[in-house]
């Protein structure tokens, strides 16, 4: 069994592009899942699609080193300081994988 951080991160949807540019220039996050829309509600707001909260969240999950965990946290810092205002959370633990 393999150590390895997981990383989430929930964002509004308008950011995503960004995030990806920063993950991108840092050289981290290219293995991912996406899941997209996320409804719910947070700091930043309800998110729920619909005429009365139309935004939209997406999810992202990545699997990997300790070090690209770093760097992810770093491009999600790096979007925050662009959009202080956007909803922009993240959340790492170290887990153990089994490949099959």
């Amino acid at each position: 069994m393999a150590q390895v951080s997981r990383v989430e991160i929930i964002a509004n949807q308008a950011v995503e592009a960004d995030l990806f540019d920063r993950m991108e220039a840092l050289q981290c996050g290219q293995m991912y899942t996406k899941m997209f829309p996320v409804f719910g509600k947070g700091k930043s707001g309800s998110r729920h699609g619909d005429h009365i909260w139309p935004e939209e969240n997406i999810l992202l999950l990545f699997y990997c080193s300790p070090e690209e965990r770093d760097r992810i946290i770093t491009a999600a810092k790096q979007v925050k300081q662009m959009y202080p205002d956007e909803g922009i959370k993240i959340f790492s633990f170290d887990v153990e994988m089994t490949e099959i």
